[in-house]
């Protein structure tokens, strides 16, 4: 394994404590347990129709390994062995490794907050698999083993599919090479499936399959997230969004905002409609949330992010009107703020809450000045979205001869066809908006030439 895979997860720890095994003093004669998470995904196979293509993510807690000196720093050794077999017992696959684990100190060995993950892909016929994991530590023996029952997907080449869903603590770009990259994304699985309401985000992956290509076809397709509780129950919708095929394919890669949302055992539910046939196609995949507030105390964090929340769709008396309010109170004027508009009181949907909040989670996956500030709402590009949605249109420009890189977006049913121009002035890829044709935006007819002579910050 990769140093840069064993990798640092303070926000975790606390999920994964409540995961692992008790285990005995390590100067025992029995061999220490850990746990071991384990979970897997399967993928249409395009070299040979009769397989899939099975990714098994594993992940475990440094903290049990033994570290011995080396020639840089302290080394574990990982002996990894992988079994697979089918509903009759008969083993198919069988496979054995050794990964290493390098530290710089002891100290650093004693930490508790690190978390080895990784991946390993395997080719299976569609059937019923036991997948069966064991990691021993060769210097001191102790072990972790999990096993997990695996259905694995048969994927028609003529029907619209969508493959398994894959957890991920994160999703970022990633040019290098290894295992856990995908589309020039470091896909960072998350074994476990657990996570803490302080991480905020749940990421996934997924594939679509078998789209409508033809040049006469529709060029778009859909895509809704729905998160429900275990009985079943709709807790959270975050809307539809509108993609442009890029083939017959699709690689999915996005995030949903868990903030919110209680502990407890819940389902990510995901569809896809191709516009061009009207078929559609979902899939599930169970993930729990670490989190143990009372009622009171959710409502008091709904209450601190409403202000940022809703900071483009409130009048200034409205925000000044909460701000008056005692607890009770703001929680009264959230709740009658989006009853008011709600464009079907008589439905159970509040359309327009939804489309907003899957707006807001879109600017901050794809608009933040970094990953770790989640600040998409408040940049120039985030605030549009949020107020105007998907443009119709984007005209991508790359910087080029001392000109910075500049994005126009397309608005044509918008008061009868507008224009946003964006800027990445510093080049870190966080746009300003320099001029528009919207009324009461900003408005610069000569930001063309400003742009190329690079004066727009004067």
């Amino acid at each position: 394994m990769l140093k840069k895979d064993m990798l640092r997860w303070g926000l975790m720890i606390f999920a994964f404590c409540l995961l692992s095994v008790s285990h005995p003093s390590a100067q025992t004669e029995e061999a220490e347990r850990f746990q071991i998470g384990l979970d897997y995904a399967s993928f249409r196979d395009y070299s040979d129709a009769t397989q899939s293509y099975v990714e098994v993510y594993y992940s475990f807690n440094r903290r049990f390994l033994q570290f011995v000196p080396a020639d840089q720093g302290l080394t574990a050794t990982i002996l990894m062995q992988l079994s697979v077999s089918d509903r009759e017992g008969n083993e198919v696959e069988s496979r054995m490794w050794n990964t290493m684990s390098v530290v710089g100190d002891a100290e650093e060995a004693r930490s508790t907050d690190y978390l080895i993950i990784d991946q390993v892909g395997i080719n299976l016929a569609p059937g019923d698999y036991r997948i069966r994991l064991k990691a021993t530590d060769v210097n001191s023996m102790a072990f972790g083993e999990s096993v997990l029952e695996a259905q694995v997907r048969e994927f028609s080449s003529r029907d619209l599919e969508l493959s398994d869903v894959q957890l991920a603590f994160s999703i970022e770009a990633d040019t290098s090479a290894g295992r856990l990259l995908k589309a020039g994304q470091k896909v960072l699985p998350n074994p476990f499936r657990t996570f803490t309401h302080q991480g905020g985000m749940v990421y996934f992956y997924t594939e679509l399959y078998n789209l409508d290509d033809r040049p006469e076809a529709k060029p778009e397709y859909e895509l809704k997230y729905r998160v429900l509780d275990k009985a079943g129950k709709k807790v959270k919708d975050f809307g539809k969004q509108t993609k442009t095929k890029p083939g017959n394919s699709a690689v999915v890669m996005s995030g949903i905002n868990i903030a919110t949302l209680a502990g407890g055992e819940y389902v990510l539910e995901m569809e896809a409609k191709d516009k061009a046939t009207g078929k559609k196609v979902s899939t599930t995949k169970k993930f729990v949330i670490i989190r143990e507030l009372t009622e009171e105390e959710l409502a008091a964090e709904q209450i601190s992010t409403f202000r940022e929340e809703a900071a483009y769709i409130a009048t200034g008396a409205e925000l000044d009107m909460f701000d008056d309010l005692n607890f009770t109170g703001k929680t009264t004027f959230i709740e009658e703020f989006w009853k008011k508009r709600d464009p079907t009181p008589q439905t159970p949907e509040n359309e327009f809450k939804i489309e907003h909040y899957r707006r807001l989670n879109y600017a901050n996956l794809y608009f933040s000045r970094t990953k770790e500030t989640g600040d998409g709402w408040n940049t120039d590009q985030g605030r549009v979205y949020i107020l105007y949605g998907q443009p119709d249109e984007i005209e991508r420009n790359v910087a080029a001869r001392g000109v910075a890189s500049w994005e126009r977006w397309n608005y044509f049913e918008l008061q009868g066809g507008v224009y946003f121009i964006f800027v990445d002035e510093d080049g870190y890829g966080v746009y300003r908006l320099v001029h528009s044709t919207h009324r009461g935006e900003i408005y610069d007819k000569e930001w063309e030439e400003r742009v190329k002579s690079g004066t727009l910050m004067e």
